[in-house]
Order: structure tokens, then sequence, then C-alpha cells
């Protein structure tokens, strides 16, 4: 009797899928033991790897970021009234003040010079020249970028440091230099917060391979020490790359996983050193918890096949006929034959046929749930759409004239310098200034003057073609684009504006002001690029402005020089 249980049971199709099992599970444990042995190693290398690198394009990015707020933060000093007045005690008593002051940390000085190089004042002392720790090449100053020195220390002690250098344009009190030294003290404070696993450091160099720092400050920073005193040899920072896991032995005597990052337009490169001895611990903790849940896992297999087979195996087999037709999308096949049986394979029989009603109802339900949902959706779908439509209006329009802002009109201008290489078509720009605009503020407050700026902008607007772009540049000056126009075109265009607001009044409260405008007029030139082309009509703007203002000025396409060019062509390759 038991044979032929035994022989109808190895007939079963749950039998032999448990024999199948079984085998494949012994075949898994051995073979993924050898697995895990040979290919454990190299993924947690590359995590490790991975990790390191995020960390470290982390650090390098706020260190660069660093770097870069600090020039930002100069260029828009330069052009604060204060600085660009040149006056050597009013700018001291600025770059003194306490909201300047606390922009720059202690060792780091902001100095200002003229245009004949020659020292002004800074933020410590008035009248008492003072040489700049490094050579400033100051033709290298422009007022678009910042000019950046290599870095260097004042003395053995002090931390490494660089000088960031602006140009100060300002045409009523002459141009002039603003500098200051940016010391790396700032960036010291953060690197220790950066753990590189749990006894990894940091490295900071400059392209030479001179030290910029290290967490022992006191040894490696007191003097000029440079990477081959640590073990690194034979490395240029400049060229170096990490692109996979690699290791490096210091002079320490010790291994460490190595990456690096290099900023060339700051000259600044870190490297990540993380002990080899940390990254084979965690390939050896790796391998014995994976193998244990490789384990684990096949003897729970095992277990519950063996179960199925015994508890469940045979007596399914009677029902998954229906369980097929269900699978299939029957749902109006007919219920289960449970009889008599009160067993546990009876009570799933129940259960399965109440399930199966259950189903049937709950697909209706779940049908018409999913209609409502969808139709929320759509209608969640169509508010955020108006919400983003109405945030890119936002970002794009002057709050105050409801006219595009800088923003929005440089988009154009790119846009329309596209359209014009392909076309070949011209366009001009009109650079437009309200005149004795400071003393309408000064006199009747800044509600009047928000008024006058409304107005002309609504007059303005009102005297374009419908392709035409009028846009607020800043303060009170404004910016007119006009496609497939030419010089002499734009001139009419330019004097009707003027004729326009000059005739107009601005009614603000019981006092009536009469406001004119100052127009300079450029057309397009590809040589010289947009944004130079815009500086000639604000060029002119400012010959207007000198010569009586309320007037249309021209700027002739004769009068640019070839240094104009040449400067066009240095600024496209910088």
């Amino acid at each position: 009797m038991a044979i032929e249980v035994l022989s109808g049971f190895s007939r079963s199709i749950v039998f032999k899928m448990l024999v199948v099992l079984i085998v494949s599970m012994t075949l898994v444990v051995a073979g993924g033991i050898l697995i895990f042995s040979s290919k454990q190693t190299d993924l947690i290398l590359e995590w490790s790897y991975n990790n390191n690198k995020s960390s470290l394009n982390q650090i390098s990015s706020m260190a660069s970021g660093e770097m870069k707020q600090f020039g930002d933060r100069l260029t828009l000093l330069a052009k604060t009234s204060e600085i660009q007045s040149m006056d050597p005690t009013i700018a001291a008593s600025y770059l003194k003040s306490y909201n300047i002051s606390t922009l720059f940390i202690s060792g780091e000085t902001v100095t200002l010079y003229d245009k004949d190089e020659h020292f002004l004042c800074n933020n410590s002392m008035i009248g008492l020249p003072t040489e700049s720790p490094y050579p400033i090449d100051f033709p290298r100053i422009t007022p678009h970028r910042p000019y950046v020195t290599p870095w260097f220390r004042e003395d053995s002690d002090s931390p490494p440091m660089r000088l960031f250098g602006i140009n100060i344009s300002n045409r009523a009190a002459g141009d002039g230099y603003l500098t200051a030294t940016f010391s790396l003290r700032r960036l010291w404070a953060s690197f220790p917060n950066h753990k590189i696993g749990k006894d990894g450091f940091l490295l900071a160099v400059n392209g030479q391979g001179e030290i910029l720092y290290h967490p022992d400050l006191k040894r490696w920073l007191t003097g000029t020490h440079k990477i081959s005193e640590l073990g690194l040899n034979d490395i240029d920072p400049r060229t170096y790359s990490v692109t996979g896991v690699q290791f490096l032995k210091l002079n320490d005597g010790r291994s460490y996983q190595v990456n690096y990052d290099y900023d060339s337009n700051y000259d600044f490169g870190i490297f990540s050193f993380q002990p080899k001895s940390e990254v084979d611990k965690l390939v050896e903790s790796s391998k014995l918890s994976s193998i244990a849940t490789l384990l684990v896992s096949i003897l729970i297999i095992l277990i519950v096949a063996v179960w199925m087979f015994f508890v469940l195996g045979v007596p399914l087999n009677r029902i998954i006929k229906h369980i097929n037709q269900i699978t299939k999308g029957d749902l109006d096949v007919q219920e289960i034959e449970v009889g008599r049986r009160k067993d546990e394979l009876g009570q799933l029989g129940v259960a399965f046929n109440s399930m199966h009603g259950t189903i049937k109802r709950q697909i209706k339900e779940l049908n018409a749930h999913r209609e409502l949902l969808e139709q929320e959706v759509r209608e969640r779908t169509q508010d955020l759409e108006k919400a983003y439509q109405k945030l890119e209006a936002i970002s794009k329009t002057d709050e105050l004239t409801g006219l595009p802002n800088r923003r929005d009109m440089n988009a154009t201008i790119a846009n329309e310098v596209e359209r014009a290489r392909r076309t070949q078509k011209p366009f001009c720009f009109i650079f437009m200034d309200i005149d004795h605009f400071k003393n309408i503020n000064d006199t009747y407050g800044h509600a009047c003057g928000d008024l006058v700026l409304k107005s002309v902008a609504q007059t303005i607007r009102g005297l374009l073609r419908k392709y035409d772009v009028f846009a607020r540049y800043g303060g009170e000056e404004f910016l007119t684009l006009l496609p497939e126009t030419d010089l002499p075109g734009a001139t009419v265009v330019a004097e009707r504006f003027r004729q326009k607001i000059e005739a107009m009044s601005v009614q603000f409260a019981d006092i009536t002001i009469k406001v004119t405008i100052t127009l300079g007029v450029s057309k397009f030139d590809p040589r010289l690029g947009a944004e130079r082309s815009i500086q000639l009509a604000d060029k002119a703007l400012y010959q207007g402005k000198e010569g009586g203002r309320n007037q249309v000025i021209v700027w002739q396409p004769e009068w640019v020089t070839e240094a104009d060019y040449e400067a066009a062509e240095t600024d496209s390759h910088a």
C-alpha cells in the first residue's frame, strides 16, 4: 500500500517540481557561493568608489560654488554707487560698514584702485597705499567676469589665498578696479563636516601640486608642501583623473582608495582617501551576510515546498480548473462543488466561492471608482497646467509695468539672432531712458515714479507692431527689439516714441508732470554680437544724455572701430 502511495506521489507534478526544486537550489547554493565570492569584492569596491565619488562631487561643487559666489559678490559690490563714486573716503567708509564687512572674513582685504592702477582705499584704511600681496595684471581685469590670480601665501604661516578683481565702469567718475583676497579658510571650516568612510580624509591641491588643505593643518599647512611629500609621485593635478576603482599607497604605509576632482576654472583639485582596510571589512561583511541570506532563503523555500506538497498539492488540483478560468477573466464560471466536506479544503472551497462573488462585485465598484478618479486626475492636471502657465508668465514679466523683464528679453534676443542668421534680415535696438527720473522720485515719491514708469510703458507699447518686443531692462531703462527693421526705420520709430512721450502728461494727485525720454538706436552687428550691439545703443543714449536729453541718437555703423571687433572676438573666445 505504501509502495502504491509512493508510486502515485512520484507521478504527481508537485512531487516532480519538489525534486527539481531541491536539486536546483542545491546547485544554486554551491554556485551562488562561488559567484558571490568572485563578484562581491568588485561590487563593494564599485559601490565604495561611487559613494566616495558622489561625496567628492558635492564637496567640489560646494568649493567651486563658494568661489563663484565670492566673485559674483565682488561684481555686485563694484556696481554700488559708493564704489562707483571712486571717492576714497566714501568708498572706504562703505567697505568698512557692517553690511559689507560681514561679507568678508578676517584676513580678506578689499582694495579699490583708480584707472591708472593707483591705490585709493581698502576696507582697513584710507589714503595709505598698500602693496598687493600678489602682482595684479590689471589689463586682464574686465567688467564682465572676475579676474582670478593663482593661489599664493602672504607668508609661510598664512592660509592659501588668491585675488579676485573686477573692472569698475563709471563714465562720470572714471573707471577703476576693485580687488579682494579670497582666503581658503572659508572652505577649511566645511571640509571636516564631509566624511570619507570612518578614517578617510580630504586633500585639496592646486595645479602645481601644492597642498592647500590637509586635516593636519599644523603639519601640512605651515609653509609650502607638495603632494609628493605624501607619496603622490608622478601625478599632475591638472591632468590626473580617476575613472574607476583605484588604490594608492601613501608614505604612511597604508593603501587608500582614491577619488579626485579638479576644477580648472579655479585651479582647485580635491582628493578623497579612504583606507583600504575599511573597504576590505565591507567586502568581508557583505560576503558573510549574502551567504547567510542565501542559505536561509533556500531553507525557507524548501520547507514551504514540502508543506505545499503534502498539505495542498494534491487537493488543489481539483480547483485549478476554476482558478484558471477566473484568471482568464471568466467571472461567470460556476461555483466549486464543495459537497459535505468540512475540512480545510471544504472551507477553502466555500471561501473561494465567497471570494468569487466578492471579486465580481468589487470589480464593478472599482470600474466605477476608476472613472471618478480619472476624471479627478484630469481636472487636477488642468489646474496644475494653469498654475504652471501663470508661474511661467510671472517669471518672464516685470511686475510693475507688465512688460517682459530682462531675462525674457535676453531669451527673445537670442532667438532673433538665430532667426536673423538664417534669413539675413536686419534688426535694431532702441535703448530708452526716462529723463530726470531720479528727480521725479526724489520730489514726488516712488508712487509717482511708479506711475510715470507705467504710463511710459503703456504709451510706448501702444506704438509697436505686434511682433516688436518692448521690455523693462532695469530701473527707468527700457529696451525695444525691432525685427526686420533697418537703421533708418528704427530711427523713425525712436523719434515717434520721443514725440509721443514729450506730448504726454502724467497726472499725479493734483500735479501734472511732463516727461521726456532720451533714446539710443543701434543696428545688430553679427561680428559684435547682441550684447555689444546693445552697448552701442547704450553709448548713443549716453551721448544723448550728455547732449541735453530729450533726443534720439543713432549709432552709425561707421563709428564701430576695429578695436570693437577685436574686443568682441576676444569675448567670444573667453
